[in-house]
């Protein structure tokens, strides 16, 4: 599906010649993109809950009969979808490795290793490798010597600390001498490549270009060698890199500040808990050792569903598959991640003071994806705050004039587990968040004892089904939710199970959801209010 609610976070990897970034129709939201990773896509995705019988579609009938799937003994798994005439192929890799995966004391990793995607490996981006090894092995060392010091507190020797460091920053500049840099795009570009990037969310770590169709092999070169041959690289410098992303998008961004709360507030026990940036004590102690056991773990073939669209031999394709991933070793160390939310027993709130505009945030626990519910709780959304027409736009911003803009979106902070349902709403000059507050829950009672309408019904089915279908405009899009499906979903046929499920839902399955979720003791709120006290109250 197109990116429409929800954030993305994707590196943009030199964006002149090939990055891309899907853009919010929201201006403030883009003032937190980066955050939590939550891809616009998957805020609000086709839902695979179960439908009621009826006859087959014809047309989603005719795509999934297209797709072939190649699974290799090693657990990888590959999706080709041949299509159209132009010789362009588009490829995504989904590898099931978010937030959600990091222990304590290594929150960010994921994230850090988005980073970290383009940074070659032992004949990729270096001038030297024996040389360069040799340097980043000292620096590591240094940086061990450094960081033990630390860990000791107010016992540490800080002329040792301070040699340490004088030490690790001096084989640092060593090991920058061997560094070519961006050769791994340079080598993707002068072959043709576009859109190289990647993103990651609290359930995943995601990585796609493409290119034309005469070069395909080279995706399955480049991809499999930067997991069987990583190299960390310019691994400290990135991490600083992470560092100021978090300064810019949470320390001195409010809007990055209050959902930071939020998901802080929402999830006691759940990883979800964790912002995908990670936290700045945790990121400030990390170390190349630590984060290649996380990547061991969790960056292997049985962890990965990658998906090729666009004019591409299907049994080509899967012998590339076998001749670049098959000797790829599967993780054995993987954990699940088992940890659930705690019961719901309360209403919980927060305010933050902030010398910023005023703004109400209201959240309510939902299912994961695979519940039947899910799609209901999309109706919900799009009756709420989807276009002019909407409920809460016609109602805050348009009528009664207590609002510059709102927004309805779920799939936050992920789509894996138990998520979010998120209303915010800011402002307009001296409107009370109590005021906005009230109106909120009045039109959630209103469906809540009288359900929506048969046109509001009708025009968020006639709405979801456009937005799904422009997912096959594009060969890129169409490989992101192939892989999403197959990982989150549980399959990749799912996806094409969307139009009926769209169709299926009726006016009593929303007003239930209603009922059902947006209740007080599933209820977050957070208050964002102006440091001096004055406004936003």
């Amino acid at each position: 599906m197109r990116r429409w609610h929800g954030f993305i976070k994707g590196r943009e990897h030199r964006a002149n010649s090939r990055g891309h970034r899907a853009l919010s129709p929201w201006p403030l939201a883009l003032l937190w993109v980066g955050l939590w990773g939550v891809s616009m896509a998957s805020a609000q995705r086709p839902g695979p809950g179960p439908v009621p019988k009826a006859e087959e579609d014809p047309v989603m009938a005719r795509w999934e009969r297209r797709v072939v799937e190649k699974t290799l003994p090693n657990g990888f798994k590959l999706l080709v979808l041949p299509r159209g005439y132009v010789p362009v192929v588009a490829f995504h890799n989904y590898v099931d490795a978010g937030s959600v995966h990091e222990s304590l004391g290594e929150s960010g990793l994921a994230h850090l290793f988005e980073h970290m995607a383009f940074k070659g490996t032992s004949t990729i981006g270096t001038s030297d490798w024996a040389k360069e090894k040799e340097a980043l092995d000292k620096m590591e060392q240094a940086h061990a010597c450094y960081l033990q010091e630390k860990w000791k507190g107010e016992q540490a020797d800080r002329d040792r600390m301070q040699a340490c460091w004088d030490e690790f920053k001096r084989w640092e500049a060593e090991a920058q001498k061997y560094v070519v840099t961006d050769e791994f795009g340079q080598i993707v570009e002068r072959n043709g490549g576009r859109r190289l990037n990647a993103f990651t969310t609290a359930d995943s770590t995601e990585y796609f270009f493409g290119l034309p169709s005469n070069r395909a092999e080279l995706w399955f070169y480049l991809e499999s060698a930067r997991f069987r041959d990583p190299v960390f690289r310019e691994f400290y410098k990135e991490r600083d890199v992470v560092l100021e992303e978090y300064r810019l998008r949470v320390e001195n961004n409010p809007i990055g500040r209050m959902f930071h709360r939020l998901v802080g507030v929402a999830f006691l026990a759940h990883p979800y808990g964790r912002p995908v940036i990670g936290f700045p004590s945790d990121l400030e102690n990390i170390d190349i050792s630590r984060a290649l056991q996380f990547y061991q773990a969790y960056y292997r073939p049985n962890s990965m569903v990658a998906a090729a669209v666009g004019l591409i031999d299907p049994p080509q394709a899967a012998a590339w598959a076998e001749r670049y991933f098959g000797d790829l070793p599967p993780a054995t160390s993987r954990l699940p991640v088992v940890t659930q939310e705690l019961p719901f027993e309360g209403e919980r709130r927060f305010t933050l003071y902030l010398d910023a505009q005023p703004l109400l945030v209201m959240a309510f626990h939902v299912p994961d994806f695979k519940h039947p519910d899910h799609w209901p709780l999309e109706a919900l959304s799009y009756v709420l705050a989807r276009g002019r027409s909407s409920r809460l736009y016609q109602r805050l911003v348009l009528q009664k004039k207590l609002a510059a803009a709102v927004n309805v979106f779920t799939g936050f902070p992920g789509h894996k587990y138990p998520h979010l349902l998120v209303i915010w709403v800011l402002p307009n000059p001296d409107v009370s968040l109590d005021t906005l507050e009230n109106e909120v829950l009045d039109e959630l009672a209103s469906i809540q004892k009288d359900g929506i309408r048969p046109d509001e019904l009708e025009r968020f089915k006639a709405q979801a089904l456009h937005d799904f279908y422009k997912t096959f405009e594009d060969n890129g899009d169409l490989a992101r939710e192939l892989t999403f499906y197959e990982k989150v979903a549980g399959s990749w046929r799912k996806l094409f199970e969307t139009p009926r499920q769209i169709q299926a839902v009726t006016a009593a399955d929303v007003q239930r959801v209603v009922q059902t979720y947006c209740v007080p003791k599933r209820r977050i709120v957070g208050r964002l209010i102006r440091a001096d006290g004055q406004a936003g109250r």
